[in-house]
């Protein structure tokens, strides 16, 4: 199984981390001084590292302002579709991290968001789709997500309303929380 994350390379704009730290102010959170975005994908299956990349590069990253990080790991399919959340994968390889763009500088925060169990994922739908088109014949799953990586300082209620409020519809959604703090 491969966790697949993409993110803006340095120099470019993320827009939808600025759209988002936009609606926090909107909805009248201090605290939040920035918000990177990450989309995720787990793909699951008898795919080789080779062509978790390739997948990465070119069908799911845009190589002029986007670079990935692709994390593997060997658990079973069911376990982690069952959960859906990449914060489960234990990372054993990482590849492919150039021009990094998440570079903890403060205290942080990471929400990650899911489909739940059961909820069609279109755009999954869609990569599995487009994977075939690649040549990459192969069986696979995958799962999206996003991740939100919000720096500045807040409680966890509020971060639990960041969540719930704006970027997790809780019907179809699930989200986890984390926190991180880096000292300088």
């Amino acid at each position: 199984m491969f966790e697949i994350e993409i993110c803006t390379k340095k120099g470019f704009k993320n827009s939808h981390g600025e759209h988002v730290l936009s609606d926090i102010s909107g909805i009248g959170i201090e605290g939040i001084t920035e918000v990177e975005y990450s989309p995720l994908y787990v793909i699951d299956g008898d795919i080789t590292s080779a062509e978790a990349e390739t997948i990465a590069l070119e069908l799911l990253s845009d190589k002029i302002i986007e670079t990935y990080t692709c994390r593997y790991e060997k658990p079973c399919v069911e376990e982690s579709l069952k959960t859906g959340f990449s914060a489960g994968i234990a990372v054993s390889k990482t590849a492919a991290f150039a021009d990094p763009v998440i570079s903890p500088r403060s205290t942080f925060f990471v929400i990650e968001v899911w489909y739940k169990k059961g909820v069609t994922d279109t755009v999954s739908e869609s990569v599995i789709k487009a994977v075939k088109d690649l040549g990459i014949e192969k069986e696979i799953k995958v799962k999206t997500g996003h991740r939100h990586y919000l720096y500045g300082k807040v409680s966890k209620t509020v971060l639990n309303y960041i969540a719930t409020k704006l970027l997790a519809n809780t019907l179809v959604q699930e989200y986890v929380v984390q926190y991180n703090e880096i000292y300088n």
